[in-house]
């Protein structure tokens, strides 16, 4: 008995009986698994939550780095390794974010990703190949030890898989993985009926959510049903005037019915539900793809952990997948190694990186020309000398980020201050100005603030003088 893996097999042994096979380029092996359909196309859910984790894996930039101490390593510009991660395809209009995209929706989607690794005169080139058109056999202990590629004409190639890149999930037998959507294939079903059953409602359903009632025995006029059901049918649906209000028979009355209206067919809670089960089985936050409403402060905390619990570990296996075949294949060193540069993607706005780093520097770190350069504005004399405020260098500031805590106390400090104070000198007390309680509390509240203890209590004075001088002159 023959056992045929491919239409293209059966296409062969069928070729001299006339029968012709179409489109033999689904391997019969993998038909249940890929029985799932276009779900990129027609589920919304599903391409939602994975061109979101796509686009933002790919989007890090990748590069090429080499150790040269326990403290020390240098980024790597020249060199085939970097030239490729520069250009993974050569593919026309093919840029290097696109190719990751594709590479991880193949994984995203199939649970296995695939590329082959090509050398050219020039350089080497990653070949994407499709994971529908893949497929990978095993050494009876679960070890990839061989690559099937069925080409367009259905026949089956077997490649050494040490010349592709290659990334597949787990899989009770085998090793192709299992897709996620074949464990979600009862959810996204259930959102398919649901969208169909929605739309057969809107499209059967009346208009007008009632129902004309007319007296049993009263005649019909001649052609008056047949203009009646005309137009009525215009109201109901199709007819250009939806929405307006029929003119009734002589003895016709209208009846409200609520016995079906559109909010009952749950269709924004449907979508949200699916939206959900989607992005939890992709271990995303579902407020991240907007699936489920969320507080500004919880989505903020969501959006810090995107780079981190979310899409760590997809990083992760791409920087591993990289490295393990990548580098050795390509006569890199054995200090080189590949990374995802997750740093360029958190950074945040220019005022917050402004502030961690002038706190971490103690100084401030641009020049103004750099600053001018950033407004489009030409360089002036001595802009390309580093100015260094008096209060840090004077001052005795441990850093630019004193001057902020200083304010922030004395934004709290100050008007209970003077409100104590003025109650005191209005009713006449001879003492109204207590300087030691004044100096005492500033000085604790700065401290706490976390400026310098041997600044604190002179900051405190200084301060505390200008107001009583301030309030003294105040006309009572």
């Amino acid at each position: 008995m023959a056992v045929f893996r491919s239409l293209g097999q059966l296409g062969e042994h069928l070729a001299g009986t006339g029968i012709e096979v179409v489109d033999p380029g689904m391997p019969l092996a993998e038909w249940d698994a890929n029985s799932y359909g276009p779900t990129w196309k027609n589920q919304p859910s599903v391409r939602k939550t994975v061109s979101f984790i796509a686009r933002n894996v790919a989007s890090v930039p990748v590069n090429e780095y080499e150790r040269r101490g326990d403290q020390d390593r240098a980024k790597l510009h020249d060199g085939p390794l970097a030239a490729l991660l520069r250009r993974p395809s050569r593919a026309p209009a093919m840029t290097a974010m696109r190719f990751w995209e594709s590479m991880l929706i193949d994984g995203l989607l199939h649970d296995k990703q695939c590329a082959r690794i090509v050398e050219h005169e020039d350089g080497f080139e990653l070949v994407r190949i499709p994971a529908r058109l893949v497929r990978f056999t095993n050494d009876g202990l679960d070890r990839i030890s061989s690559v099937i590629i069925t080409s367009r004409d259905g026949k089956q190639n077997e490649f050494d898989p040490v010349d592709f890149l290659i990334d597949v999930g787990y899989s009770e037998r085998g090793v192709n993985g299992t897709s996620p959507l074949t464990t979600l294939r009862d959810v996204l079903d259930e959102s398919r009926e649901a969208v169909a059953y929605r739309r057969s409602i809107w499209k059967q359903g009346a208009r007008v959510p009632g129902v004309i009632e007319r007296p049993k025995d009263t005649p019909w006029g001649d052609g008056a049903k047949a203009r009646f059901r005309e137009s009525w049918a215009n109201f109901r649906r199709g007819g250009g005037q939806e929405g307006g209000t029929p003119v009734l028979e002589d003895g016709m009355k209208y009846v409200e019915s609520n016995a079906f209206r559109p909010r009952d067919t749950l269709d924004l809670e449907g979508r949200k539900l699916a939206d959900i089960e989607v992005a939890s089985a992709y271990h995303i936050a579902p407020e991240l793809v907007g699936a489920r409403e969320g507080t500004f402060s919880n989505v903020k905390a969501f959006k810090e952990m995107l780079f981190g619990p979310a899409l760590g570990p997809y990083i992760v296996a791409w920087e591993q997948m990289l490295n393990a075949s990548l580098v050795p294949l390509m006569g890199a060193s054995e200090r080189s190694y590949v990374e995802a540069n997750v740093e360029a993607k958190l950074r945040g706005s220019f005022e917050e990186q402004a502030d961690y780093l002038s706190t971490a520097v103690g100084a401030p770190y641009m020049l103004r020309d750099e600053a001018r350069s950033k407004l489009n504005l030409g360089k002036v004399p001595g802009g390309d000398q580093l100015v260094t405020p008096l209060n840090v260098l004077v001052g005795g500031q441990a850093s630019p980020q004193d001057g902020k805590a200083l304010a922030g106390v004395l934004e709290k400090f100050l008007p209970r201050q003077e409100q104590v104070a003025r109650s005191q000198k209005a009713a006449g007390v001879i003492g109204w100005w207590d300087s030691d309680r004044w100096n005492r509390e500033l000085t604790d509240d700065l401290v706490k603030a976390g400026i310098d203890e041997a600044m604190a209590g002179p900051i405190a004075r200084q301060q505390n003088r200008r107001t009583e001088q301030r309030l003294t002159e105040e006309t009572p």
